[in-house]
């Protein structure tokens, strides 16, 4: 089969000719409908120095899928041939003191799919049965295959209990923007956007943001400030993984809210304990998603909210090279890919 590997200790990657998986004990064959390139990929690709730390080459690349089920493993009993599924990527062990107690998210052994094995942007991939999770019929593959982060997304939202409140959202990264159309749906009453580019700002608006902030070209604390009496957002959610974003997010935060943490910045952050003590607010770290109940969360509000204008292209697999250019060109926002074409 055709894969995209990760096989020299370098910028890049390569398409290449390698063995079909075999499905083991409690695993499944999926043959890859659609795949989605994501913020971990484009660390992978560009070998920054967490990806040297954390990949073992040679690997196949990628985790976001839709498929079909080709080949059942072993004591699999859920599962049939023919079955349209995506998968949660965070495998969990099921045998730790976080998994037994409902936190299977956080585990302690937890692998990754195309970070600690084999991934997705393959014609054919090996995964777990316990992580499937079977799609709608009517979901396109191309939005299917985004699920997963659309789950971070839903469990960042959650999290920071939006209804009624007015929502600061930092990052006009994919989830950042999805994140404006949970916040809707979940009863926010406004939403803010905070990025810098205009055409992620435009999009922003058109999945239900109610107003949003070129960081750029404007003071993003000083005009929340300003549209809400000098309080702040209730609720502050930081995705764009910055320094400079996360010292806004805890100046915007009113006192006594909610600010999630979610976007990873490249190094460590200084945190004003100052600040924060006498603005009594409450940090929460949100990670992937709670298995798999914000999938079910998830499945309900994709029938309300439309996340096709988030696909901004759909490329044949031998292509990915093409996809990567225009994610860190940020010219994209999710570049889905093809392999049957």
């Amino acid at each position: 089969m055709k894969a995209v590997v990760k096989a020299k200790p370098e910028p890049g990657a390569e398409l290449k000719d390698v063995d079909v998986p075999t499905p083991g004990p409690g695993e499944v064959l999926i043959r890859v409908a659609a795949t989605s390139i994501c913020g971990t990929d484009l660390h992978i690709y560009e070998w920054n120095d967490w990806a040297k730390s954390r990949i073992r080459i040679p690997q196949i690349m990628g985790h976001e899928l839709a498929g079909y089920v080709e080949e059942l493993g072993p004591e699999v009993h859920s599962l049939s041939p023919g079955d349209y599924v995506s998968a949660e990527t965070h495998i969990y062990c099921g045998r730790c003191f976080l998994c037994h107690t409902g936190k299977a998210h956080i585990c302690r052994n937890l692998a990754i799919l195309g970070v600690d094995r084999d991934g997705a942007f393959a014609e054919y991939i090996v995964v777990p049965e316990r992580v499937i999770w079977k799609n709608d019929p009517a979901l396109p593959p191309a939005v299917a295959s985004i699920q997963e982060p659309f789950g971070n997304a839903v469990h960042a939202v959650k999290r920071a209990g939006v209804a009624g409140k007015r929502v600061l959202i930092f990052g006009d990264g994919t989830i950042g923007l999805m994140s404006c159309a949970v916040a809707k749906a979940l009863g926010a009453d406004a939403v803010w956007l905070v990025g810098l580019v205009d055409r992620r700002l435009e999009l922003a608006r058109a999945l239900g943001a109610d107003r949003t902030i070129n960081a750029g070209r404007e003071d993003p604390v000083g005009l929340v400030r300003r549209w809400t009496g000098g309080l702040g957002a209730e609720a502050v959610l930081e995705m764009a993984g910055a320094e400079a974003a996360f010292r806004q997010a805890l100046e915007a935060v009113q006192p006594g809210g909610r600010l999630i943490a979610f976007g990873l910045p490249p190094g460590e952050v200084p945190l004003d304990i100052p600040k924060l003590v006498f603005k009594e607010v409450e940090i929460i770290g949100v990670v992937g998603r709670e298995i798999f109940s914000t999938w079910e969360e998830a499945a309900r509000l994709l029938a309300r909210i439309d996340l096709s204008p988030v696909v901004t292209h759909e490329l044949p697999l031998a292509e990915f090279r093409r996809g990567f250019e225009v994610l860190f060109r940020r010219e994209a926002i999710k570049v889905i890919l093809c392999p049957g074409g």
